[in-house]
């Protein structure tokens, strides 16, 4: 049976997040803190997610800044504790909203779209001033899920691409609210004092 790109892109992104979440719940310490940490950014994501400021026909909503608070819980906490509390950030959101045409693709769209906002950890890794980390660490967390997005809507959506390609249209259409998403998330992060909330936090 021949086995097409994206079964396999699929299958390798859901065996990365479970060889992250087996050993990487060995290398993170859980505490009582942690855990509070993790509830309050994920009950502050999930409502500012309830404010649309706009939403797109087939899906996807900007929002004022709901993805922040993942992101600062990332930078605080390291990358195997953010993919943990993506991943149940996730998993709330399909609860609230569920749109699932496939088992792979409710993988794809809500554990794994918002696990890869862990991406965002590489931003504490940079040399620079922490003020600037905040904001390279956004867009490397929508950097992450729009990857997902991206895989999402060229493999299960693709008949919303009519004669376009379907890759191409996937690229276009998640950019299109992705990107104000992001820039409205940027801005906030870029509010003095804001940094120093994953620092207090870490």
């Amino acid at each position: 049976m021949e086995i097409k790109w994206y079964t396999a892109v699929i299958l390798g992104l859901l065996v990365a997040m479970f060889f992250a979440l087996t050993f990487g719940a060995k290398r993170a310490k859980w505490n009582a803190r942690r855990l509070a940490n993790a509830a309050m950014c994920i009950a502050i994501a999930f409502v500012l997610s309830l404010i649309k400021i706009w939403e797109m026909p087939q899906g996807g909503t900007i929002t004022p800044a709901s993805m922040l608070p993942l992101v600062l819980f990332c930078l605080a906490a390291g990358p195997w504790q953010g993919i943990a509390m993506g991943c149940a950030y996730g998993m709330l959101q399909l609860l609230d909203n569920p749109y699932v045409i496939h088992p792979v693709q409710l993988l794809v769209d809500y554990p794994l779209a918002f696990g890869a906002v862990a991406l965002a950890c590489v931003a504490a890794k940079i040399p620079v001033r922490d003020s600037v980390k905040l904001p390279i660490a956004v867009l490397l967390g929508f950097v992450g899920r729009y990857i997902m997005a991206v895989i999402s809507g060229t493999v299960f959506f693709a008949e919303y691409a009519g004669d376009q390609n379907a890759l191409i249209y996937s690229l276009g259409y998640n950019i299109a609210y992705l990107g104000p998403d992001c820039i409205v998330c940027m801005l906030v992060a870029c509010v003095p004092g804001m940094s120093r909330l994953w620092k207090s936090m870490k």
